[in-house]
């Protein structure tokens, strides 16, 4: 699987809020951080599972576009509007994926 599929396959899988597929496409060390930041606010995929459950379960109408992406090598960098997100209103961010081995392996959120 192309670092561009495996990030589609991720967004599709958030958008259907199914964890267990959305889990999947992350690496089990899989890093999130916040751009400039050198401490991740998620470390492994049962992290990750934990975090985005919850999230998943507070928000059934959590959807997410992808209004532009920019593919270099192993690297995915998604311009995304997040909407129905318990608690938050539309939230526009910009991610940038690592893929390793058809896997999610780190990603720097830029938000706004």
């Amino acid at each position: 699987m192309t670092p561009e599929e495996i990030v589609q396959q991720q967004v599709i899988a958030y958008n259907a809020r199914d964890i267990e597929a959305f889990s999947r496409c992350h690496h089990k060390d899989v890093e999130l951080y916040r751009l400039g930041e050198l401490k991740p606010f998620v470390k492994g995929r049962d992290a990750l599972y934990d975090r985005y459950k919850s999230i998943f379960e507070e928000s059934p109408n959590l959807h997410t576009d992808v209004v532009q992406r920019m593919v270099l090598g192993d690297t995915v960098i998604d311009k995304e509007v997040i909407v129905g997100r318990s608690g938050v209103g539309t939230s526009h961010f910009i991610a940038i994926y690592q893929v390793e081995k058809s896997m999610i392996y780190r990603v720097h959120f830029v938000s706004q």
